[in-house]
């Protein structure tokens, strides 16, 4: 098949990461992909990194010439069978472009934000497949009233060659970062936001840490927010925490890390970090919230925990620090087995193509 991806964001989060990913994994596949996005984004320097054809173009409202040229120079370029959307402001410029054009179009729903009216009936009928990134977010959008034989439910990909455990990476860098051998690191991942549960679970780190000396914490976010989460630490244990900004390779710290936190008080609609973590052998610690229960092996390769209790995180961190290294490692061999099986690039791929491919808009079997 040929495809035209239009993403012409200026963010590098999940739904940015999603693209990318979903790019990637066709074009391996032996698929013709041509992808629409704004200049020097994280999408465009990601795709023109790996060899793949990026047209210039930016959508700031459905109207916007300089999307529309992009996605006509696109589709000259592979005369696509599909347009693929994934951002909410490019949804209706490209239904457009698809009935003007007589291409299909294939909608991704990333964000558990409400629908407009309008946009429930006609979004999820004018669109040929309407996707949703997890079974929560389906369910989500069925409360809001949107036909649920419209919406179908394709989890997001992740490069499993790229992120996978990695013995010598872990030593390296628990060196560099100081962490002891008998020291348990739990990492956080993400915004540093109340949202995201972060205050929340600092306050869990201050009375885990408490009862247990070998607990330490290591959190990657935006550097502005470092002060205020310093500022919630306890005084005492400030040294048995380390802050880092965003990176672009994560694989080191995940390898350094025991367990990665996922504490998230908002309804998720996937959840990257947890399938990252343990695609790279790492247990994963998760709010039973929105997505991310979907994305680990409750009891297997992870805990789920009701979100923004501290007690109950408290708990969890303590007794993840008493759990015999030994069972660690097999939690850790559990994530990257479940990862390999459900979200691999091929596997996800190949559901895809299925999907576009099926004349009836029925749900893939899990």
């Amino acid at each position: 098949m040929n495809f035209v991806f239009v993403g012409t964001s200026a963010g590098a989060r999940g739904t940015e990461t999603h693209l990318v990913s979903m790019v990637r994994a066709l074009a391996q596949a032996d698929h013709q992909v041509a992808t629409v996005a704004r200049p020097n984004s994280f999408i465009s320097r990601e795709l023109m990194a790996s060899g793949l054809p990026v047209e210039p173009g930016i959508f700031r409202n459905a109207a916007d010439v300089r999307g529309v040229r992009g996605v006509l120079r696109a589709s000259r370029r592979v005369r696509p069978d599909w347009l693929v959307g994934s951002f909410g402001h490019e949804y209706w410029p490209l239904l457009t472009l698809g009935r003007l054009t007589g291409t299909r179009v294939a909608l991704f729903r990333h964000l558990n934000s409400r629908l407009k009216p309008a946009s429930r009936v006609l979004l999820p009928r004018w669109a040929d497949r309407f996707i949703a990134v997890s079974e929560s977010m389906r369910a989500d959008l069925v409360r809001q009233g949107v036909a649920p034989e419209r919406i179908q439910l394709l989890y997001n990909p992740l490069d499993v060659e790229h992120f996978r455990p990695d013995a010598s990476l872990r030593t390296k860098t628990r060196q560099a970062l100081g962490i002891g051998e008998t020291e348990v690191l739990v990492g956080f991942a993400g915004a540093l936001k109340r949202e995201k549960g972060a205050f929340s679970l600092v306050q869990s780190f201050n009375q885990a840490m408490a009862q247990r000396p070998a607990l330490r914490a290591l959190w990657v976010g935006e550097e502005t927010a470092h002060a205020r989460l310093r500022e919630s630490i306890s005084p005492e244990l400030q040294a048995r925490h380390l802050l880092r900004g965003w990176t672009r390779d994560m694989r080191p710290l995940y390898a350094a890390m025991d367990a990665v936190a996922v504490p998230s008080e908002w309804m998720e609609p996937f959840g990257r970090v947890s399938i990252e973590a343990q695609a790279c052998g790492v247990p994963v610690l998760a709010s039973r919230i929105g997505g991310l229960p979907e994305t680990l092996s409750d009891s297997e390769s992870g805990w789920l925990i009701a979100p923004g209790d501290v007690a109950a995180w408290r708990d969890a961190l303590t007794a993840f620090c008493d759990l015999p290294p030994a069972r660690r490692k097999e939690m850790g061999t559990a994530g990257t087995r479940f990862v390999r099986e459900r979200f691999s690039l091929e596997r996800i791929a190949a559901e895809f193509i299925t999907m576009l491919e099926s004349p009836t808009l029925t749900l893939l079997p899990r």
